[in-house]
């Protein structure tokens, strides 16, 4: 019981590391672009800032799958199948977003380095987003990222680990995720707290409820 209580208090630790990495690289970026004409320019100019935005971008969501990984070998009874899928889905996005994060930050890092030309910057850039790998890890993280949350809390609402509202929450994410924009990026963190806050409680809890047999 004791090792189990330690596994379910490192989760909350690394979704709560992944969810606070998420608002602060949300913020910085917003800080960053509003002073820049792209992102070649905000590396430049903020190389620091960058730089942090890059390691929390990578290392946040890293911790976060991990653990949802643990929040998801917490169920074992009913919905245990969809919070086994949703589970997957949501740790592979989030380490495919941490491979297209770094990708990103690091390229536009070392286009703002010095000997690095204007001409080149937009070559290179323009390359990039044309690159097919570029494509598929930005697909895979946004559909992961997504649709992976909405199953897993449907799964713990089955097994009645989380309340009613908590998949709503996590369909509303979803969906200002393909929005775009301030408000949309406001309305997205607002709602994967929602989301991800009340799975933080659910490991927190000391009590250990008897594994019945599986079912769907």
């Amino acid at each position: 019981m004791t090792s189990q209580l330690t596994w379910r208090r490192l989760a909350a630790v690394g979704i709560l590391l992944g969810l606070a990495s998420l608002i602060a690289t949300t913020l910085l970026q917003w800080m960053l672009q509003a002073g820049a004409s792209s992102p070649t320019s905000a590396a430049h100019d903020e190389p620091s800032l960058w730089l942090l935005c890059g390691l929390l971008a990578v290392f946040g969501p890293l911790a976060w799958a991990a653990g949802v990984a643990v929040l998801t070998m917490q169920v074992r009874e009913r919905g245990w199948v969809l919070t086994t899928i949703g589970g997957a889905v949501t740790a592979l996005g989030f380490g495919i977003g941490a491979a297209h994060l770094s990708l990103f930050f690091g390229l536009f890092a070392d286009l703002a380095g010095p000997g690095v030309g204007d001409g080149a910057a937009t070559a290179v850039m323009r390359a990039d987003d044309g690159d097919p790998l570029t494509a598929i890890l930005l697909i895979g993280f946004l559909v992961g990222f997504s649709l992976g949350p909405i199953i897993l809390m449907i799964g713990l609402r089955r097994a009645h680990r989380v309340a009613i509202w908590v998949p709503v929450a996590a369909l509303i994410a979803a969906v200002a995720n393909f929005v775009g924009g301030p408000i949309a990026g406001a309305v997205q963190l607002a709602a994967l707290l929602a989301t991800f806050l009340p799975a933080v409680l659910m490991l927190l809890r000391r009590e250990d409820r008897a594994v019945p047999t599986a079912s769907v």
